[in-house]
């Protein structure tokens, strides 16, 4: 299975969460994207929403 996890840096306790998913990650694969990232490009973004559409889970934190 293939878990996406979007940093958005909306959520008080994403250290946890993320840490949560990374022990999901001995079995899954979990990719981390950060959305905070200023210097994104359009083709940064098709690229993110390429692996959205790929994804079996995505978890926004």
């Amino acid at each position: 299975m293939t878990i996406i996890e979007l940093d958005t840096g909306l959520f008080p306790d994403a250290q946890t969460v993320s840490a949560a998913l990374r022990q999901v990650a001995r079995r899954d694969t979990v990719e981390a994207i950060d959305l905070r990232q200023r210097e994104l490009r359009e083709s940064d973004w098709d690229e993110v929403m390429q692996k959205l559409l790929a994804a079996d889970r995505i978890v926004c934190i």
